[in-house]
């Protein structure tokens, strides 16, 4: 069973199965050498970003001027978990992570953001895609998958062509998406045994 989110919109979604170390695995495989499908974002943290995608991020933080990027020192707990992680990916951003979401061969990539309204002891998120156009062609206007939901214990990352987020690390509740070419938006994706209370929930704001 599927819910449609449209380009403009997000909602928070229900409970799944978070994946197992084996599943996250497939994070770190590729595709031909020019388009990775679902690596982590192996790059220094003074230099997150290629040009392309901070002229991206910065245009989408021109129209949205209530939200600024999410870093990882917005990440809140126990981190005993990101030992294991940083070891799979080599260098792990808990709210950055690049692939390709919708089979094209062009690389795309999930950044979360933070309301600047929240206090930085209870920060909302919200999640959003970027797809890109091709070589040199730059990244399409974010898409939020989420807004104002909670993840400053969890992280994004993508499984296969999946995006998967995870509020809480200590936890197995995931929620995912997935683009669906019909509809040309990204779907929410649960589980056909999940019951109906666990139906996505509106956003906080």
């Amino acid at each position: 069973m599927a819910l449609s989110v449209g380009l403009c919109g997000g909602v928070a979604g229900c409970r799944a199965h978070r994946a197992a170390p084996a599943q996250r695995e497939t994070q770190a495989r590729s595709l031909p050498a020019s388009a990775p499908r679902s690596a982590p974002a192996h790059v220094a943290e003074t230099d997150l970003f290629s040009t392309d995608e901070r002229a991206a991020v910065e245009e989408f933080l021109g129209r949205n001027r209530d939200l600024r990027m999410a870093t990882d020192a917005d990440r809140r707990g126990a981190r005993s978990g990101d030992g294991d992680v940083r070891g799979l990916y080599g260098v792990y951003h808990p709210y950055f992570v690049r692939g390709d979401l919708n089979d094209d061969g062009i690389l795309d990539f999930v950044l979360a953001f933070v309301h600047r309204g929240s206090t930085p002891s209870t920060p909302w998120f919200s999640i959003v895609v970027f797809t890109g156009r091709g070589s040199g062609q730059g990244y399409n206007p974010g898409v939020f998958l989420e807004r104002d939901v909670s993840l400053a214990r969890g992280d994004i990352s993508i499984d296969r062509d999946a995006v998967v987020i995870t509020p809480d690390l200590s936890d197995d509740a995931t929620r995912r998406y997935r683009w669906d070419p019909v509809h040309r938006s990204y779907i929410f994706v649960r589980d056909d045994d999940d019951d109906e209370d666990d139906a996505p929930l509106p956003a906080q704001t």
